[in-house]
C-alpha cells in the first residue's frame, strides 16, 4: 500500500549522504551509503544512476580526511561536495529536546532535505551542549539532529527500533551486524540510568556522550 506522502513530494527535495573520505581508506562505507540511497531513491521514486555517482567518488583526492556530501534530486541530479573533516572532541553533551517526533512520520526512515526540525535546533544548540536526544510520542528515545544514540545497561549496548523514529544510520547498521549492538527500546530513564552513552554516524564514527546535568 503506497503511503501517501511519498505520492506528493516537492520536487526540492533531495535525498542526502554525509560520508567519510580517507586518503589511506578511500570512501570505505560508500557501498552502505549508495545502498540506503539507492532504496530511499526506489521508495520516494526518485531516479538513481549508481555508476554515475560511483565514478564521482572515485576522482575525490585529498592528503587530508574530508566531510563529502552527496545530494540527488527527485529527477536524478547529484552534487558531490567535499570539506576538511576536523577531529571530534573526546565526548559530546547531550540534552533533551523540547520537540517531539511522531514514531509513524515515514520520512524519519530516510536522509533527506526534508528535515528543517534538526536543522534548525541544531542551529540553535545552547552553550555547552553538542546534541539534542529527541523522544517519541511514546517517550521513547528517537535519535539526535545528526546522529543515531547507543545506549549501555546490564553490560549490553542497545539502540533504538526504527519503529521508535530513527534513521537506519550506516554507523548504527555496522554496529548491529557485527553484534556489538542490540536493537531494543530505550527509554530516557534509560539515559539518566546508562552504564555508558554514545552518540554517532558513519563520517565521524563513535563519541563518548553524557547528558547534560
Amino acid at each position: 500500500m503506497e503511503v501517501p506522502v511519498y505520492s506528493n513530494i516537492r520536487e526540492d527535495i533531495e535525498l542526502i549522504e554525509t560520508f567519510l573520505w580517507d586518503p589511506e581508506k578511500g570512501a570505505p562505507d560508500i557501498d552502505f551509503h549508495l545502498e540506503r540511497m539507492c532504496k530511499s531513491a526506489g521508495n520516494l521514486r526518485f531516479k538513481f544512476e549508481i555508476r554515475k555517482i560511483r565514478d564521482q567518488v572515485f576522482k575525490i583526492k585529498s592528503e587530508k580526511r574530508l566531510r563529502c556530501r552527496l545530494t540527488l534530486s527527485i529527477s536524478g541530479e547529484t552534487n558531490l561536495s567535499t570539506s576538511i573533516l576536523n577531529p571530534n572532541p573526546e565526548a559530546w553533551t547531550l540534552l533533551l529536546s523540547d520537540s517531539i517526533l511522531s514514531s509513524s512520520d515515514p520520512w524519519l526512515l530516510h536522509k533527506s532535505s526534508n528535515r528543517a526540525l534538526y536543522d534548525t535546533e541544531r542551529a540553535k544548540l545552547p552553550d555547552g551542549i553538542d546534541e539534542f536526544i529527541y523522544l517519541n510520542e511514546r517517550n521513547e528515545v528517537c535519535e539526535g539532529t545528526i546522529t543515531n544514540i547507543f545506549v549501555k545497561k546490564s553490560s549490553q549496548w542497545f539502540t533504538p527500533p526504527l519503529s521508535s523514529g530513527c534513521l537506519p544510520g550506516v554507523l548504527r547498521r555496522k554496529k548491529i551486524e557485527e553484534g556489538s549492538c542490540k536493537v531494543g527500546i530505550v527509554t530516557y530513564s534509560d539515559l539518566q540510568e546508562a552504564e555508558k552513552i554514545t552518540v554517532g554516524n558513519a563520517l565521524r564514527g563513535e563519541i563518548n556522550a553524557v547528558l547534560s546535568s
